[in-house]
């Protein structure tokens, strides 16, 4: 079993079992011992009906009397007369002799029903009169009268009840109950509890679940929610008339009674609408045709175009004809629902049927063709469309979390697959770069050997092989290639972006030969920023660039002294080659030598400049700090 219909059952069996709880408790206490149950009356009925207030003591009209069986029913005239007065009708009990009791004794009578007002006398001394309204009186409530004001008047002998109702209506009266208070009050508590709480009760549980609904529909705007929470209003609306009459009605009778007979209209054609949510499949014509009757019922019991009198004398007529156009359509709905398969749709629908023999029952009740003493079972049966609607809440609910979950699990594993193929992608791009680092660093070593080294010993082999070079000479031209291969591999050190630090190495590799050419070295250099793009290919230009400045002023210059200086400006770091030689004039068209400077720079995003200053020439080395 799905968690929501588990869910649904086990809180309908719990609902279930506190109602069979409290009316087996209430029913455990209906003990009658010391009262009476009064099955027979004496009857009789005729003109001189009044709404008017009455007088305090009773005045009954000589005449024959009829004994008749509690509960009675007086039929309603099959031509009712509109015009015609009150009537008015007895029935008389003989109480005897009853012995007081500490709390008093009462008269309890479960129902009374028609179009009228009720009194009771006692001794021909009013006991009671109601005062609600005269076509909704309270019919639904039990009534409860004390007949010795609580044990503090005599007992009454005669116990009289006169009910004045429409001549075109008909009425009936319950078997009647009198005994002492605290005997019958379980049994009054009871069947107040079941005419009137459980409507009560109903009423305020379907305002909840309808604002519930309400808001869950302004949040998602799906339709089925709205037309519920449509659907709780109008039973509220449509359950009134169970619970009103004890006081006067806060509007006028015509339009209570209008609202009362359209509400049960328009609570048939949102329930049909509802299911059509539940059931898409559902023919949707007879929602046109009970739209139709809802238009029609509204327009012709308007009270502004009707007369009032003529409603409530047909009173059941309008409830027939929604019993009529209900029960097709709900076993069409039963019919639609079976065949869609839909497990909410089927459970709406079979809470529909269930709902049909209770319209049934209630119809004839109003209509005075069943036994007055039984229970209107509208209240009861909405509990389970309360139930359905809290099924529908939880099956969606567990299905949206089954889906989410599901989703969750979807997009974990998609998320689980995309990793994997990133991490593969990944691994092969890494892989891709290093070999691609290594394949440039591997040019870039073999490029800088031949260009370098390389070329130093192809063209001393050549002079070599033609007899050109003395001992000396081939002894200086092996230096210089040590040399390039020492700063070759001092250029794949780190140097962590520092300048100072690539001077310093460099100074330290040509210290040896710039002391045996005799050539002093002022090292006049300051601290500078730092270089952060400056990585070994980088570093290798720079050392490159300054060793062939070196070079050129031990070959050309005749210097004796060489200073280096570093510095800042124009948004970069700058390093000075200044020597005290011959001074140096760069022609238009650059040697190799100083191309290659030119090259190796730009390709670093720096610049190079040659100067002939006062005693001697001045080489400038220009870095950006930010490449662009």
């Amino acid at each position: 079993m799905k968690p929501a219909s588990k869910a649904y059952w086990l809180l309908s069996l719990a609902l279930l079992a506190v109602v069979t709880g409290a009316v087996l408790w209430l029913a455990h206490r209906l003990d009658s011992t010391g009262a009476q149950h009064i099955d027979q009356a004496q009857w009789r009925t005729g003109p001189g009906g009044s709404f008017a207030p009455l007088p305090p003591e009773a005045t009954v009209v000589e005449g024959s009397w009829q004994t008749v069986a509690l509960p009675h029913t007086w039929p309603q005239p099959l031509q009712p007369a509109l015009d015609a007065a009150p009537r008015v009708t007895w029935l008389q009990v003989h109480l005897g002799d009853l012995p007081a009791t500490p709390g008093g004794l009462v008269l309890y009578l479960p129902r009374w029903q028609t179009i009228g007002r009720i009194a009771v006398y006692g001794d021909d001394k009013l006991l009671f009169r109601s005062v609600g309204d005269v076509v909704w009186n309270g019919f639904n409530h039990p009534l409860w009268v004390p007949l010795d004001a609580d044990g503090t008047q005599p007992v009454p002998r005669v116990l009289r009840l006169r009910i004045d109702s429409m001549a075109s209506a008909g009425g009936t009266v319950s078997s009647l109950w009198v005994g002492p208070a605290e005997v019958l009050w379980p049994r009054y508590r009871l069947r107040r509890l079941l005419q009137t709480g459980i409507a009560e009760i109903m009423g305020l549980a379907f305002l909840g679940l309808g604002g519930f609904a309400f808001a869950v529909w302004l949040l998602r705007q799906e339709r089925t929610y709205l037309l519920f929470a449509l659907f709780t209003l109008l039973w509220v609306l449509r359950s009134q008339r169970f619970l009103v009459g004890l006081e006067p009605l806060a509007l006028p009778s015509v339009w209570f009674g209008w609202m009362t007979i359209n509400s049960g209209n328009a609570l048939l054609v949102t329930w049909y609408a509802f299911m059509c949510t539940l059931v898409p499949t559902a023919p949707r014509w007879p929602l046109r045709m009970l739209l139709g009757l809802l238009l029609l019922s509204s327009a012709v019991t308007l009270p502004l175009l009707s007369n009032p009198a003529w409603i409530n004398a047909l009173a059941p007529l309008p409830y027939l004809l929604t019993l009529v156009a209900g029960i097709p359509c709900t076993l069409l709905m039963a019919w639609a629902a079976w065949r869609h398969g839909g497990r909410e749709g089927i459970v709406a629908a079979s809470i529909g049927l269930l709902h049909v023999p209770v319209a049934v029952h209630d119809w004839m009740l109003q209509s005075y063709l069943v036994d007055p003493e039984h229970i209107y079972a509208w209240p009861f049966s909405t509990t389970l469309r309360l139930g359905m609607f809290l099924y529908v809440i939880l099956s969606r609910y567990v299905g949206a979390v089954d889906t989410a979950e599901q989703a969750n699990l979807r997009l974990a594993q998609r998320l689980h697959e995309r990793e994997a193929e990133l991490a593969a992608s990944y691994e092969q791009l890494r892989g891709a770069q290093q070999r691609q680092v290594l394949s440039q660093e591997r040019q870039r070593l073999m490029q800088d050997i031949h260009d370098g080294m390389g070329s130093q010993l192809m063209s001393a082999l050549k002079v070599a092989e033609s007899g050109g070079l003395s001992e000396a000479q081939m002894a200086l031209v092996l230096r210089e290639c040590i040399d390039d291969l020492k700063l070759t591999v001092d250029s794949l050190e780190p140097v962590e972006a520092d300048l100072l630090l690539l001077l310093a190495t460099l100074r330290y590799r040509l210290a040896p030969r710039l002391a045996g050419s005799g050539l002093h070295l002022r090292w006049e250099v300051v601290d500078v920023p730092a270089l952060t793009w400056l990585d070994p290919r980088s570093a290798l230009h720079v050392l490159r660039i300054l060793q062939e400045g070196i070079s050129n002023t031990l070959q050309h210059a005749s210097a004796t002294e060489l200073r280096v200086a570093t510095g800042e400006a124009e948004g970069g770091v700058f390093v000075l080659l200044i020597d005290n030689g011959h001074g140096f004039q760069p022609k238009d068209s650059l040697g190799r030598g100083l191309s290659n400077m030119a090259r190796r720079a730009h390709a670093i995003g720096g610049t190079v400049a040659w100067d002939t200053v006062p005693g001697g020439t001045q080489f400038r080395l220009w870095l950006p700090l930010q490449l662009a």
